[in-house]
């Protein structure tokens, strides 16, 4: 039995650590261990604290406390279940779902523990299991919960229902990275390339060094691209192949598509916009190198394709002002 002031000291160390000040809570708890140390509570309490840290060894000694937690208190679920999110963090599977199903023996009306028994089947592979435990929760979770949930149904291909999850773990944690890329792939599924992209463009943010992000956002905008140049939209089509080209040089553009570019550098010089019948023809040129080289084509196709570019490009050079003609004189001498 726990003395008033045992009591008193893990009262103050929860008030601490809901105000998250994690070194007070600590303090109050070694000194409720040292008066009394068979209370689970402050072996809870101090498991609690431990998982707050940043540090992977830290977090792990959380283990042994909660552990000591259910062995002072069997019935002590709510050990149980903190002891279950630590293993799970670890990846320690059979021991998160051996802790979890405790759990749910020991207080049934507790639903909260099925989303992290479906991250174990997700992480498994298991999206059937994973969906059988999340509808046994009538309530939402954390942003886990919903961004678990998400990842179920864009495997499921039920893209709406992927994105409404997706957005909920977004709303609860605006930092979570992956929350935005596979949103972004939902998205993308359904055709909405400007919602994908800038989904692309918050994850790249976030953690600038992934270069999936931007590979990923080259080939929306090559998505994009081609809508639009079914859509009879040659010039955007142009522009939008150019942003993806931008991001990633070695995109491959179909072969049906390839021409767009010069259409779109013809409807230019038709208006007068020289500089850019330019540029698309400049994209133009790098698009059928690269094909040549990547597929190996015949050298008398690779050749009859530039030709035709230079001819082009010939007709656009003539329409820019005399300064620039020489400026670009100049760069394709040293260029070559």
């Amino acid at each position: 039995m726990a003395s008033l002031e045992v009591l008193q000291l893990i009262e103050k160390a929860k008030l601490a650590f809901e105000s998250e000040n994690y070194e007070m809570a600590q303090v109050y708890l070694d000194e409720a261990l040292l008066q009394s140390p068979d209370i689970p509570e402050v072996y809870f309490w101090r498991g609690k604290v431990a998982t707050t840290d940043l540090n992977d060894e830290v977090i792990e000694t959380a283990i042994g406390d909660f552990t000591q937690a259910v062995e002072l208190k069997p019935d002590y679920w709510e050990a149980y279940f903190e002891r279950g999110k630590v293993y799970l963090y670890f990846e320690k599977f059979e021991e998160a779902e051996e802790d979890f199903k405790k759990v749910i023996r020991l207080n049934p009306s507790f639903k909260d523990v099925y989303s992290y028994l479906a991250q174990i089947e997700i992480q498994r592979g298991n999206d059937e299991k994973a969906m059988e435990y999340l509808n046994n929760v009538t309530t939402g979770g954390d942003f886990k919960y919903y961004y678990n949930l998400g990842k179920i149904f864009l495997n499921a291909k039920n893209y709406s229902a992927a994105i409404e999850n997706f957005t909920k773990a977004l709303e609860d944690n605006k930092y979570l990275v992956d929350g935005y890329y596979l949103r972004s792939k939902a998205y993308e599924a359904v055709g909405k390339y400007r919602e994908a992209l800038e989904d692309l463009k918050k994850a790249a943010t976030l953690t600038p060094e992934e270069k999936k992000f931007f590979t990923d956002m080259a080939k929306v905008y090559f998505k994009k691209a081609m809508k639009a140049a079914d859509e009879g939209d040659i010039r955007k089509s142009a522009d939008l192949f150019i942003e993806g080209l931008k991001i990633n040089y070695n995109l491959k553009i179909r072969p049906e598509y390839e021409k767009i570019l010069e259409e779109a550098a013809k409807d230019a010089m038709k208006k007068g916009e020289y500089r850019q019948a330019v540029l698309y023809l400049e994209f133009a040129e790098r698009v059928v190198d690269n094909r040549c080289v990547d597929e190996q084509l015949p050298f008398e196709e690779c050749y009859k394709r530039k030709q035709e570019i230079n001819a082009l490009m010939k007709q656009a050079e003539k329409g820019l002002p005399l300064k620039e003609r020489i400026i670009k004189k100049l760069n394709d001498i040293y260029a070559k």
